[in-house]
């Protein structure tokens, strides 16, 4: 191994030393859109098993926890959690998608490209227990499927519809940008399980304080805040992917 491609597999290792199945995200806003795009049936979330009823969308609550999660069963590591801590954005078990309440978090081009149909939320309360149930008691091994040197690359190849970012704690390191692979790997050890990724080394944080990447017919890549007019034509021959910032690793 060279050792640029080593110090890069040190990076990563060190960063998800002690991750445990839990991402949480930092608003209810990154929440709500990482849920809208898990239901695109070609979306690497929903081949995860995260989806259903096109026309149904779940945002589970915890009560106890107060935060709002979706799990993902995986094949060979349990349970991922993606979670944001919030109070109740309603009291409603059903909120229809011109509510006003998530008209609050989406932007009227966020609100065209997201529903199609009659979609409808429904907000059940339930706390999940699978992490109570001894599963965590495995130690949880992340291992690189695919380091990418470019982000073109990354988008060419992987065509993630999200990948999450884990930004720098300061200037001098770089940002780390991944996704989930979903090709199991038994683990060698029976206290042992694994999660492989996808990752780009992101130097320059162009990622910072961005929501959406835009990969163009010809592969150029734009770097979004924001979605304004996106005509029918510019979604056939463009691709986005959200990208959601991750705030920390930390069991709620």
């Amino acid at each position: 191994m060279s050792e640029e491609l080593k110090q890069k597999f040190e990076l990563v290792q060190r960063h998800f030393e002690n991750f445990s199945n839990f991402i949480e995200l930092p608003d209810f806003r990154s929440f709500l859109l990482f849920t809208l795009t898990s239901q695109v049936s070609t979306n690497i979330l929903a081949q995860m098993g995260l989806g259903g009823n096109k026309d149904v969308i779940n945002i589970p609550y915890n009560p106890i926890l107060k935060i709002y999660y979706q799990k993902i069963n995986l094949i060979s590591a349990g349970s991922l959690i993606i979670y944001v801590k919030s109070d109740p954005i309603s009291e409603e078990f059903i909120l229809e998608k011109d509510n006003p309440i998530i008209k609050k978090f989406l932007n009227p081009n966020e609100m065209s490209l997201a529903f199609r149909g009659k979609e409808k939320f429904l907000l059940p309360k339930i706390s999940d227990c699978s992490t109570y149930n001894g599963e965590s008691n495995s130690k949880l091994t992340i291992k690189i499927d695919d380091l990418f040197h470019s982000l073109e690359s990354f988008l060419a190849v992987a065509e993630p519809n999200l990948l999450f970012v884990l930004g720098a704690n300061n200037a001098q390191e770089p940002d780390l940008l991944f996704t989930f692979n979903m090709m199991p790997e038994m683990p060698s050890r029976l206290d042992q399980k694994v999660l492989k990724i996808d990752i780009f080394v992101d130097n320059e944080h162009n990622s910072k304080d961005i929501t959406y990447i835009k990969r163009e017919e010809n592969f150029i890549i734009k770097y979004l805040k924001d979605i304004k007019d996106v005509s029918h034509a510019d979604i056939y021959k463009s691709a986005y992917s959200l990208l959601l910032h991750v705030k920390s690793f930390n069991k709620p």
